[in-house]
């Protein structure tokens, strides 16, 4: 490709924009089976608990609970152990919520898988976890059904087109999301749900019976959410809670069969976001995954290519759809003044978001500062 970018200094600047240095000596020092006094008061001269990320608190909050033996600064232990219990009651009064749900999802005989955090929470239920709510995906044919149990249950739903979000009504807290499918923007998810549903196993999850995703699968899962996390500005403590999670569910004593992520990425037309997501990870933890896994795995001028649609979505698309906000007209029409300006970026947005040429998308970044001509 002519005025190609190459993916290692795509996964470079990602970095640099997403990790700070502290917040990657921090996930190496909670991930080591063990830390001295030394590293960690090596840490703690630069860190300041006012500018941290919250992840990089928790983080921090779990090893002092984990290693009684270091020794924290007595103006921040207190500060640390409120973030275990806020943390602590944000997640009782979340799941008590969400058991009020599934129960009733329960008693209609309706099947549904537990995703993301909350399958995490329920395979390490030891480890301190902000969660903003609790995602669950059913089959497409209870799917409706679903959607009615949790409205009789008296909280209110924001539908897009995957997912039905359920909050607390009156308010903007979010209980359960509700997923037709795992959104991957590629048109094939669907295919994706029949082989989740058969792979997970049945257990209790909150006080209801739940599907529990096994651990390839919520690998896979993690990976296409840090493709769409790091294509829309996430923040930092999203990013820092994937990779914690990925060195959990990966080293484990009973082996993990990275064939099958691969197969989910070929099903689902994936393969080139898993394995963008994975070069992230792999750029900031080598030896997190196999040194094959990566290599011959995609072609190098498609993953250009790849890269320069992320680059354009992050830093073209992503920033002009946050300026715009409320993407529903007639909302808008209600809520925004004035509305010139307002009409104005849904047109240009419309403009650029069909932008599909990738030599154009690269004049696009190239004009803006991200690449060089």
């Amino acid at each position: 490709m002519k005025n190609s970018i190459r993916v290692h200094n795509v996964l470079d600047y990602l970095g640099r924009n997403i990790l700070g240095r502290e917040d990657k000596a921090l996930l190496v020092m909670s991930l080591a089976p063990h830390v001295s006094q030394d590293e960690l008061d090596a840490f703690l001269s630069d860190w300041e608990i006012d500018k941290a990320p919250v992840q990089s608190v928790i983080l921090l909050a779990h090893l002092m609970k984990t290693h009684p033996s270091l020794s924290f600064p007595e103006k921040i232990q207190p500060r640390l152990k409120g973030v275990l219990t806020y943390c602590r009651f944000q997640s009782l009064k979340l799941v008590a919520h969400f058991s009020r749900i599934a129960s009733a999802l329960n008693q209609a005989q309706i099947p549904f898988v537990l995703l993301k955090g909350g399958a995490m929470k329920v395979y390490r239920p030891d480890f301190p976890r902000w969660m903003g709510d609790i995602d669950i995906l059913v089959e497409r044919g209870d799917f409706d059904r679903a959607e009615k149990v949790a409205e009789k249950l008296g909280y209110t739903p924001f539908r897009s087109l995957h997912s039905v979000d359920f909050r607390l009504a009156g308010t903007q807290e979010g209980i359960v999301d509700l997923h037709r499918y795992i959104e991957m923007h590629t048109g094939r998810e669907e295919v994706y749900n029949r082989d989740l549903v058969n792979r997970s196993h049945l257990q209790e999850v909150f006080s209801a019976q739940g599907l529990l995703p096994c651990r390839e699968d919520m690998v896979f899962i993690s990976l296409v959410n840090l493709y769409k996390n790091l294509a829309d500005h996430t923040s930092t403590d999203s990013v820092l809670n994937t990779f914690y999670d990925l060195h959990y569910l990966i080293d484990n004593p009973l082996g993990f069969d990275w064939t099958l992520v691969r197969e989910n990425a070929s099903r689902t037309g994936t393969d080139m976001q898993i394995w963008l997501a994975a070069s992230f990870v792999a750029s900031v933890f080598p030896k997190l995954f196999p040194p094959e896994l990566l290599s011959g795995w995609v072609d190098p001028e498609e993953a250009d290519v790849q890269c320069v649609r992320l680059l354009y979505r992050r830093e073209v698309l992503s920033p002009l759809r946050e300026e715009i906000g409320e993407f529903n007209v007639c909302k808008a029409f209600r809520q925004i003044r004035p509305l010139g300006g307002y009409l104005g970026k849904r047109a240009r947005f419309f403009f650029l978001k069909r932008l599909k040429g990738v030599q154009s998308q690269m004049q696009v970044l190239r004009h803006r500062g991200f690449m060089e001509e």
